[in-house]
Order: structure tokens, then sequence, then C-alpha cells
């Protein structure tokens, strides 16, 4: 599995088109691609994000056109803030992910069957955003699940598991779910069935409650982290002082 970062002159993003590019035709193994513009790679570095920050001093540098990338200096991650940040966007996301599961149940309840989908669809997104974000710092704007849970797997693989265990049943009820995102609003022939939709209720209520304990953990993590920065600066600023 690959994780690859493109930056691109420009701030038009290609990220659908690249992944793909390269989905078709690279299929044995898995590839993640992110696009961003050169300008935004420069604002989020000055920013102090996290993923941006990491990736320029630790990731691998496959090819450059330009050749000056490789001496581009990049200051270390400060992560005093890191855990408060975390946390509110765990806030947001979980509070989303809790509505749509809510109306995911309701829907199930009255017989809404591919309405029932569809908002667990949304659970599942609100899920991985909000886990990629807390993790690794990084702002997903995508929608597909299949490529969020691959960026989840970079930290913890157990999560896409839960949907993509290969099982012959088990791809037919994510392909469902992935494909309610836009059957169940514009397709009249869409048809689910109870049972699907109930199984699928209990996978994204397991995969919520995973979720939340997760961020948890990895927010209490990002504390200790700040701590310990701020108790080692305070000692160097007494050293050198």
């Amino acid at each position: 599995m690959y994780y690859l970062l493109m930056i691109t002159e420009c701030a038009t993003r290609i990220e659908n088109e690249v992944q793909h590019y390269a989905t078709a035709h690279f299929p044995q193994g898995q590839i993640t691609i992110l696009v961003h513009g050169k300008d935004a790679l420069k604002e989020a570095i000055h920013a102090n994000n996290k993923f941006f920050i990491t990736v320029s001093n630790c990731g691998e540098l496959l090819y450059s056109r330009d050749k000056t990338v490789k001496s581009f200096q990049v200051p270390c991650f400060v992560p005093t803030q890191a855990a408060v940040k975390a946390r509110k966007h765990m806030t947001h996301h979980i509070l989303l992910a809790s509505g749509f599961l809510d109306s995911a149940r309701e829907c199930l309840r009255t017989g809404k069957y591919h309405l029932s989908i569809f908002m667990l669809h949304q659970v599942v997104e609100q899920c991985c955003m909000s886990l990629i974000r807390v993790h690794i710092a990084y702002r997903a704007d995508i929608h597909n699940l299949k490529r969020l849970l691959h960026l989840c797997d970079g930290f913890s693989p157990a999560l896409s598991d839960l949907f993509l265990d290969e099982s012959e049943e088990g791809l037919r009820l994510f392909n469902l779910m992935l494909k309610s995102y836009s059957a169940a609003r514009y397709n009249y022939d869409f048809h689910v069935e109870a049972a699907d939709a109930e199984r699928l209720c209990n996978q994204v209520s397991a995969f919520f409650e995973m979720t939340a304990v997760l961020c948890e953990d990895k927010i209490e993590s990002l504390a200790i982290e700040a701590e310990v920065y701020k108790h080692l600066k305070k000692e160097s600023e007494v050293y050198y002082g």
C-alpha cells in the first residue's frame, strides 16, 4: 500500500483524475493519492499544519520537475495546540455522524430502507473525516468511502476491515452503501432489502463506536505530546537563557 502526495504548480484540484488513473493502471497494489497546489502547501506549512509538515520532512521525494524542491526548508511541527484542534474537529464530525445514525435508525424502523442506507453512508463519511483529521491532521474533502477508508488504513487497518473484509457478502453490502450515495436520491428503482439495511446499520453502529474510542485515545496522546514539548522547551529556555 502506497500513499502519495502530489504537489502541482496551479491550485486546480485534479485529485479524482489522478486517482482514477492510478487505480486503473496499477491494479497490483493499493495507491492512495492526494493532490494540492504549491501555494496551498506553503500556506499550510506556514500555519503549522501537522500533515503537510510531517510529509515534507519525513516523506520520500519520488520525483520533482523543479530541483529546488529538494532543498525546500520546512520547520518542525509545534504540537502545543494539536489536542485542542483535534477535539474541536472530532466534536464537529461526531455530532454530525450521530445525527445521521439516529436518522438511519429511524428510517430503518419506518421501513425506508433506501434512505437508511444513504444515512449510513453519511455516518461512515463523517467518522472517516473525524479519524483522519484527528490522527494525521488532514482535512479530507473526499466523499468516496473506499478512498476515505484507505486513508484510515495508514493508522488503523482494522477500521476498513469492518467493511472491506473481501468476502463476497461483505463487499456486496459495502458496494450497496456506496451506490446509495447517488441512487437513493436520483434512482427511482433503487431498492434495499430490510435484512441488508439492518446488517449495515449494525456494522456502521460498531464503526461509529470504534471511531469515538480511537479519536479519544489519539487526542489523549496528542495532549501528552503537547505537555512534553512545553516541558522540554521550558527546560531549554532555562538552560540556554
